[in-house]
């Protein structure tokens, strides 16, 4: 008797687990945005440097409250300035394509609206993400591949390692949800905290530059201090730091579209997709 009771719950909780779940596809496009070494502030909204971005995500709702979402986003970041910042001896014009997928948990901290109508919901989302990148900056006309370059001394004696254009990253951010049941529009800013300092292709590193001469070059070398001529003599003990106080970032805001795939009504009302109704 106690293992049919036991078998009658468990089937009882499936059951309510997958009434209270559902599943959601959806498209994202909005823009993408760089914070980092090149930035005159750390935070900020430099419209100029705005660059469009695009995705996909499933969204799997485990209740009213908590969803897990996989996604895909495509952009670009660029800063593109040609004044110097204080501190440092900055490469202009630089701009990196980044492809990255995540994996985040999503929290509904606030929801308005009747159960099965439409509903307003806020939230916050974290996880992980995989992305990549690749710097570059324009030199003569032509966009020229940094991370080869080793501009930064990488791979020579006394220097690190070249850096990786694959990365982890982790998502932080909010977003604001219209939720009509069978589909919901969504406003999504969020972050990159990001484990390198390379997504420019500059960190806080001193370098000699009769290193990065020597080492890798007179291209490489030119990128990484352009206001030394190459031709000129340079004592030994030359050296500089590139990068500024700020560590890098990487920024989406989005606007995505997303149906109910169907599985009860962990978004809302547990409508079934369907066209999209007001």
């Amino acid at each position: 008797m106690k293992r049919i009771l036991l078998l009658f719950c468990v089937a009882s909780l499936s059951q309510f687990a997958n009434a209270q779940s559902s599943l959601e596809l959806g498209i994202a496009g909005g823009v993408s945005l760089y914070s980092g070494d090149l930035s005159e502030d750390e935070f900020g909204l430099y419209f100029q440097n705005l660059k469009p971005a695009f995705g996909f995500f499933g969204r799997y709702n485990i209740n009213r409250t908590l969803a897990m979402r996989l996604g895909f986003m495509h952009g670009q970041v660029q800063e593109q300035e040609d004044t110097p910042i204080e501190g440092g001896l900055f490469l202009r014009s630089f701009r990196s394509n980044i492809s990255e997928f995540s994996f985040v948990a999503e929290l509904n901290i606030l929801r308005l609206g009747p159960p099965g109508g439409t509903n307003l919901v806020s939230y916050i989302f974290g996880g992980g993400a995989l992305f990549n990148f690749r710097p570059e900056t324009l030199f003569d006309g032509s966009w020229v591949d940094l991370q080869p370059l080793g501009t930064e001394g990488q791979g020579l004696p006394g220097y690190a390692a070249p850096y990786k254009l694959t990365q982890l990253a982790v998502p932080v951010g909010a977003g604001l949800k219209i939720d009509m049941g069978s589909w919901a529009l969504s406003f999504e800013l969020g972050g990159r905290k990001l484990f390198t300092d390379y997504l420019d292709d500059i960190s806080d590193v001193k370098l000699r530059y009769r290193d990065i001469l020597e080492g890798h070059g007179e291209l490489a070398a030119t990128l990484s201090n352009p206001t030394i001529d190459v031709n000129d003599p340079v004592d030994d003990d030359v050296s500089y730091v590139r990068g500024g106080p700020f560590k890098d970032w990487y920024y989406f805001g989005t606007v995505g579209v997303s149906f109910d795939m169907g599985g009860g009504y962990g978004r809302n009302s547990g409508r079934n997709i369907g066209c999209p109704t007001f």
